[in-house]
């Protein structure tokens, strides 16, 4: 739900000449990181926005909206799970938005953006169509496979940990892939749009930004 707003809020600043105005006096990695910290501020309320008319419904209409009765006592709350799930979102949300932010960065056109947010998010559901796999049989190989490749990585991995087969290694090692290759795709990102800001017509070349930052 964010992910093409990030994509199209950065080519629409670059085409609209917006971004050579605000790197005059801001540094390309605040803006890129104050881009991302307010689109995962604007993910939580968007989470609450959809939760809380639920809880609402279910704790104080529950009779008038003829809603079944759930027993809350069954509910099993385990704080280490839930801290996995945390930092499995944080690092999956800082990946692909670095990524997205990337892809802006290069292309010249929305239009052409669009062909790699189309398969950023086919990496992001692809785990769906084989929540039945993750759910009987959590070590079949295409599950691992999911489980540490880095975009396919989040979704398998919090279903996992919410299934409650995802072991404290493999948390770990998930974990630790995230935020490392999130970090590294950020600090590309960032290179990426020092030079491709102010690019309007053609690709940015990854081997001209880095030989200039060579220089």
């Amino acid at each position: 739900m964010l992910g093409n707003q990030m994509l199209t809020s950065t080519l629409e600043e670059k085409e609209n000449r917006v971004t050579e105005m605000i790197l005059t006096t801001l540094n390309p990695t605040t803006l890129i990181m104050g881009k991302i910290i307010s689109l995962f501020i604007i993910g939580i309320v968007q989470m609450l926005v959809f939760i809380l008319p639920v809880l609402v419904g279910y704790l104080f209409f529950r009779t008038s909206l003829s809603l079944p009765d759930v027993d809350l006592s069954q509910l099993i709350v385990n704080p280490g799970q839930m801290v996995v799930g945390a930092l499995l979102l944080i690092g999956g949300f800082t990946l692909f938005m670095g990524t997205l932010v990337a892809a802006g960065a290069i292309m010249p056109t929305a239009k052409e953006a669009s062909q790699v947010f189309g398969i950023v998010m086919a990496l992001v559901f692809v785990p769906l169509y084989a929540v039945s796999l993750v759910v009987s049989d959590p070590h079949a190989l295409i599950v691992q496979l999911f489980t540490f490749f880095p975009y396919s990585a989040p979704v398998t991995a919090m279903l996992r940990n919410g299934l409650g087969s995802l072991s404290p290694l493999e948390s770990g090692i998930v974990i630790a892939e995230l935020f490392l290759l999130g970090g590294i795709v950020l600090r590309l990102a960032v290179q990426l749009f020092r030079y491709g800001s102010v690019e309007y017509t053609k690709r940015v070349s990854l081997r001209t930004v880095f030989a200039r930052s060579r220089r």
